[in-house]
């Protein structure tokens, strides 16, 4: 549902939804060089892969 302004209305059921198991909520942030954001956004689905490398990174060094 959409308000006259053509905004989603809180609790809409048209919104964005998840196949995933638990939704994607928290942010990181890291800086790198704009030649690497470049290249970075040149990748194939870069955003998956870089939450399975931190997955990986988790389950190998963290606690």
């Amino acid at each position: 549902m959409r308000d006259k302004s053509g905004h989603f209305k809180k609790g809409n059921t048209e919104g964005f939804t998840t196949d995933r198991p638990k939704a994607l909520k928290s942010l990181v942030g890291i800086r790198l060089t704009p030649e690497d954001k470049e290249a970075l956004k040149n990748v194939p689905n870069w955003q998956e892969r870089v939450r399975q490398y931190i997955q990986l990174l988790i389950k190998e060094d963290g606690e």
